[in-house]
């Protein structure tokens, strides 16, 4: 199993570069998922994807690789889990609850919570290779912290205890006149009003089954992607932003023991040939400008690269191309720069 994770600032060509690295691993003879949890649809637009859950494969000429694009679904991944793993007797009850569609469409997190269990059922169907893009830097590491934390939280002996005896509790006698007397669910009926709290309470009885599972899947899965021999992340960032990217990601990865891979630098200025001919003023300023605009680059991002391989991080420099990258013909150059000895098989 390979699994690549790029994470990145917006604006960096982040999309582009996971689905080059897609590309490569397809190309290698593995059954190949680039997967989006990325709010924005950059991925389907690249792609020219159809709208719709669920995997799609990406259409090439010739012998095409098996590679499949997916935006992630929080509705229709949920779903998957709760029909996979819910008890039979009560999948509808849960899925045509109250409580699941605001769960789905209210609560903060879902995006993130789902995106590791997608990866979960990508494994499950046998895929061999995953490349997750993530959000924007600022919720980069949240797909990965939040999983935990609710992990933690289903695990927690109250959740677990109240999950287990609510509907119980709930149908007897003691719970139909002492509810108001109990002070856990006298403060959040206080604060969100009685009805709602019988809502939810009743609903994670019945789908407590389904949360512990979740949970066990992810803290799996999540472990899975400290194992350097199968996951490695890629920072992608642009020569403007690669210094205070590639420290803060090292920073933040290592922090959580996540081991990375490499730093792509996207959209490097090429050296100018000499001579170039100019035909006024105007141009001969511009074209030193750009002179020396791409000789900054270089040196700094060569200092970048020392400092890089001293911590036994590759480096990988992109060009800047003449347009942005559109169908898998404008990813398929950056896929033969990406392309290096630690893929193959």
């Amino acid at each position: 199993m390979v699994i690549r994770i790029c994470v990145g600032t917006g604006g960096v060509g982040k999309t582009t570069v996971a689905t080059a690295v897609a590309l490569n691993l397809a190309r290698q003879g593995r059954r190949t998922l680039v997967l989006t949890i990325d709010p924005a649809k950059r991925l389907r637009t690249l792609l020219g994807l159809e709208a719709g859950p669920g995997e799609h494969k990406v259409r090439l000429g010739g012998a095409p690789p098996d590679l499949w694009a997916a935006q992630l679904d929080v509705e229709y991944t949920l779903a998957q889990a709760v029909r996979q793993y819910g008890d039979p007797g009560q999948i509808d009850s849960v899925l045509e609850h109250p409580i699941f569609h605001v769960l789905i469409s209210s609560l903060a997190g879902m995006e993130e919570l789902m995106a590791i269990e997608y990866m979960d059922q990508a494994i499950r169907k046998g895929f061999e290779a995953i490349v997750v893009d993530t959000a924007p830097s600022r919720h980069a590491f949240e797909f990965l912290d939040k999983p935990e934390f609710f992990a933690d939280l289903v695990s927690f002996p109250l959740v677990k205890l109240v999950g287990r005896s609510y509907r119980i509790w709930a149908a007897s006698p003691l719970g139909r006149l002492g509810r108001r007397s109990l002070e856990l669910y006298s403060r959040l009926e206080d604060l969100i009003g009685a009805h709602v709290v019988s809502q939810v309470l009743d609903f994670y009885s019945l789908f407590r089954t389904i949360a512990e599972g979740y949970a066990e899947r992810a803290r799996t899965t999540v472990e899975r992607l400290r194992h350097a021999g199968e996951c490695g992340f890629i920072v992608v960032t642009i020569p403007s932003k690669a210094e205070q990217d590639s420290s803060f990601f090292r920073k933040e990865l290592t922090k959580r023991r996540f081991p990375i891979e490499k730093v792509v630098v996207n959209r490097c200025w090429p050296s100018l040939p000499e001579p170039l001919e100019v035909h006024s003023d105007l141009e001969r300023e511009a074209l030193t400008w750009c002179r020396d605009v791409a000789s900054t680059q270089q040196r700094l991002l060569s200092e970048l690269e020392n400092r890089l391989e001293g911590q036994g991080i590759a480096a990988v420099l992109l060009p800047e191309l003449a347009s942005p990258p559109v169908g898998l013909d404008g990813v398929d150059r950056l896929a033969g720069e990406l392309r290096n000895d630690d893929d193959e098989p």
